[in-house]
C-alpha cells in the first residue's frame, strides 16, 4: 500500500526517519510529495501560525488528484512526523481488512477540541467515487476560508465528516490508540502535540528505539519458552 507523505525541505530529516521505519515492510511504499514554504521559521507543530495553515492548505489541495489516480486501490495519506513499527507485519493486512467495510480510516486523537476525536494526520483511504467526492467537497470548503482559525483544518475536518450529507454517506472508522500512540501494541507512532523540528525528530527516533527494545523483549521471552520446552 502506498503512503503519500507531504513534506518541505525543512523537515527532510523526518522523511529519512519515516522511510527507514518502513524498510522491513514489503507491503508498504512511502511516496514523498515535496511542498514549499516561503517561511524560514520552524513551523513544526505551530498549528496556530497563519504560515503553517497556508502550508496545510497546499497539502490538502493535492489529495483529490491522488485519490483519482489511485481509483480502485487503497492508499494512506500521512503526516511526515510518523514512524512505523516494523515488527508489526500484520499492519497493512489490518488496514486492508478494515477498508473492506469502510471507505476511510482515521487516527484517534485525545484532544477534546476535536468534535469526533479524529486526527487527520493519518488517513487510510479506499479510492472510489465516494471518497473522491468527499475530499473534493472538503477541500473546496476549507479553501473558501479566508482567515483560518487555530486548529485549521483539523477542526473543520471533524465537523465536516460529522455533518456530511447523509445521502452521500461515507463509511469511516477511527482506529484504536495502538495506531498513533505509544502503547504496548503500537503499530505506528505519530508525534502529535510536540512542537519544534528537533523535538519531533527526537520523539520519532525514541519511538523507533522503543519498538526495537520491545522486539528484543518478545524474542527473549520466546527463546526462554523454547529452551524450557527443550529441557523438558
Amino acid at each position: 500500500m502506498k503512503a503519500y507523505v507531504f513534506y518541505t525541505s525543512q523537515v527532510k530529516e523526518w522523511i529519512d526517519i519515516l522511510t527507514k521505519s518502513a524498510l522491513n515492510n514489503k507491503d508498504l511504499e512511502i511516496v514523498p510529495i515535496q511542498g514549499h514554504s516561503l517561511s524560514m521559521a520552524d513551523l513544526s507543530g505551530q498549528t496556530s501560525s497563519q504560515e503553517y495553515m497556508k502550508l496545510m492548505m497546499t497539502r490538502w489541495l493535492k489529495l483529490p488528484g491522488i485519490i483519482e489516480e489511485n481509483t480502485g486501490s487503497n492508499i494512506m495519506f500521512i503526516d511526515a512526523d510518523i514512524v512505523f513499527n516494523s515488527n508489526k507485519l500484520d499492519f497493512i493486512d489490518n488496514l486492508e481488512n478494515f477498508l473492506k467495510e469502510n471507505d476511510l480510516l482515521t487516527q484517534y486523537d485525545n484532544n477534546d477540541g476535536m468534535s469526533l476525536g479524529i486526527n487527520m494526520g493519518f488517513l487510510a483511504i479506499k479510492c472510489n467515487e465516494r471518497t473522491l467526492s468527499f475530499f473534493r467537497e472538503y477541500v473546496d470548503e476549507i479553501n473558501s476560508i479566508s482567515v483560518p482559525k487555530t486548529g485549521f483544518p483539523q477542526i473543520e475536518f471533524n465537523n465536516f465528516i460529522r455533518d456530511y450529507d447523509k445521502e452521500k454517506v461515507i463509511k469511516f472508522m477511527t482506529l484504536p490508540k495502538d495506531y498513533g500512540y505509544l502503547t504496548g501494541n503500537c503499530y505506528f507512532y505519530h508525534a502529535i502535540g510536540i512542537g519544534g523540528h528537533f523535538q519531533k525528530m527526537n520523539a520519532m527516533r525514541n519511538a523507533l528505539e522503543s519498538f526495537d527494545a520491545q522486539c528484543m523483549v518478545e524474542e527473549n521471552e520466546i527463546a526462554l519458552v523454547v529452551n524450557t520446552i527443550s529441557k523438558n
